[in-house]
């Protein structure tokens, strides 16, 4: 029961293996989940216009060129968001780490 208070107030953090596991979650879940809200609005009709007629349209006005640059920037855009999450979850785990050592420390200290 001590472990559970412990974990509650903040004396006993997540292990490292947890911050992984929701790292993988986050880093294969974020692109299925936005796969999965493009799925989810094509049973809108709006959503089928701006595929259609709309996007035939801005076929007609938009050169390949722009378009193409549109892609490499989405594509860019999509690695960033890869990388602060890979980042967000080092900067944690690497606090946790430096946790660990100045408790450590600390305790090792005390005992000499």
């Amino acid at each position: 029961m001590q472990a559970v208070a412990d974990f509650f107030a903040f004396r006993t953090f997540v292990s490292l293996d947890v911050l992984r596991v929701v790292y993988a979650l986050g880093a294969i879940g974020m692109p299925l989940m936005a796969w999965g809200v493009w799925l989810w609005l094509a049973r809108f009709p709006l959503w089928n216009w701006m595929r259609g007629t709309a996007a035939t349209a801005a076929r007609r006005v938009v050169p390949p060129r722009w378009r193409l640059t549109g892609i490499v920037l989405f594509v860019l855009c999509f690695l960033c968001m890869e990388l602060m999450w890979r980042m967000m979850f080092e900067f944690i785990i690497a606090y946790l780490q430096m946790r660990d050592a100045l408790q450590w420390l600390a305790h090792g200290a005390g005992m000499h």
